[in-house]
């Protein structure tokens, strides 16, 4: 029937209830059953003429914008929403705005009002080049690590590095933390968001970087930050968490494309909001990703999940500490931070350390700082610096005063009578 005049339709079914016409006839006329025939004579027989019009028939069209709303729209987007993609502000119009509106007719009236989106979309030339790899099976059986350094609070102030981590199978956001730079500190504070929220992953996938890897700096490149080494490595073997390392950008396309949505979205909502600080901005952020995750999150092919029981807090705070390595002198002590220590037990009793001992000092993420030693744990205490005494000078040797008979007397003589 599509295509058909409704007054032709009205016309056949009238003369097929009036017995004109019979039902296979009227069937054949408007090339449908005749079971649909019957139940176009049953709604003739209830609604008339109006069973054959389209039910939207006079009313106005949903897609055509009152040109009130059209202006209001256009006024939100240059003053309030300033920069956000047009599917990131078609969110705030109907959340926030009470705006209903699809996808075309708000991207037809924004760009006829002279706005682009300002998102930038990938090619069919470059997926063809960078095709997607397959998502792992389950939940926690891989994570994406990286940090992103950008004018993430405006061109105008500094930038910062945002630390993440996105689950490869499901692209949730696991754990977001601002640092002036990319630091252990900053991986560190996503890493408790992980274990405090899912528990411990099976495996993490980050660039080749220093603070991935499992070595000691040399002891000529030693600088203040010379004992930042192998703890980011250490804590993952600790907790049994593998670690993968790539030089190549493309095979971590999850956290890639991540920062390619918060590059947009997150800047826009951090503007939004007024956010203009580190501090300020890693309070939100814990709401930003509950938020992303509700939008973008995907069901995993394995409805399981992988992710071990997390230990205990305080065994975290252990976890996530930072390990530098001192050695004993000949009075138990060594030097750390500045200052002189020694190590005590739980009843202030000192260890008796032997000379050049190597000591493991741990600094936990709440800043206790512990020292393991003989197999145990002790606290470090602080003691005075020792002061050598100064050695004695030697006794001087007296003036020495050659005698009468001294051959250099006896020159000197014979000098004087010539």
């Amino acid at each position: 029937m599509n295509g058909l005049n409704p007054t032709y339709v009205e016309s056949v079914i009238r003369k097929a209830k009036e017995g004109k016409l019979t039902t296979g006839q009227a069937a054949a006329k408007l090339s449908v059953s005749k079971q649909y025939v019957n139940k176009l004579k049953r709604s003739y027989a209830a609604k008339g003429a109006l069973a054959f019009r389209h039910g939207n028939e006079g009313k106005e069209r949903p897609w055509k914008t009152k040109p009130a709303t059209e202006a209001r729209i256009i006024a939100l987007y240059r003053d309030k929403y300033a920069g956000f993609n047009f599917r990131h502000f078609l969110e705030k119009l109907s959340e926030e705005e009470g705006i209903a509106i699809s996808y075309e007719p708000l991207r037809r009236i924004l760009t006829s009002a002279g706005f682009k989106s300002p998102k930038g979309h990938r090619s069919k030339k470059d997926k063809a080049k960078h095709p997607s790899r397959p998502r792992r099976k389950c939940f926690g059986e891989l994570l994406q690590i990286d940090a992103s350094i950008h004018n993430w609070f405006g061109d105008s102030l500094p930038k910062a590095t945002l630390h993440g981590a996105v689950d490869d199978a499901t692209g949730t956001v696991m754990g977001l933390r601002f640092e002036k730079e990319e630091t252990l500190k900053g991986y560190y504070e996503m890493m408790w968001q992980i274990l405090g929220k899912y528990g411990i992953p099976e495996a993490f996938y980050g660039d080749n970087r220093t603070i991935f890897e499992f070595r000691r700096l040399s002891e000529k490149s030693q600088t203040v930050d010379r004992d930042v080494h192998i703890n980011f490595k250490r804590m993952c073997q600790q907790l049994g968490i593998e670690l993968i390392t790539t030089s190549v950008s493309q095979a971590k396309g999850r956290i890639e494309r991540l920062w390619g949505t918060l590059q947009s979205r997150l800047i826009s909502e951090l503007r939004l909001r007024g956010i203009t600080t580190i501090e300020a901005a890693n309070s939100y952020l814990p709401e930003f990703a509950r938020d992303y995750n509700r939008r973008f999150a995907v069901k995993p092919d394995m409805e399981s999940s992988v992710f071990a029981p997390a230990p205990s807090p305080k065994e975290i705070d252990f976890y996530l500490s930072v390990e530098f390595q001192r050695t004993a002198d000949n009075g138990s002590s060594f030097g750390f931070e500045g200052k002189r220590h020694q190590l005590i037990d739980e009843d202030g009793v000192v260890a008796r350390i032997p000379p050049k001992t190597v000591i493991d000092i741990y600094v936990t993420r709440s800043g206790k700082r512990v020292a393991v030693f003989d197999g145990r744990l002790w606290a470090l205490a602080e003691t005075e610096k020792r002061q050598r005494e100064p050695k004695p000078k030697a006794a001087g040797r007296p003036k020495y005063i050659p005698g009468p008979n001294h051959p250099w007397r006896r020159y000197v003589s014979k000098a004087k009578k010539d």
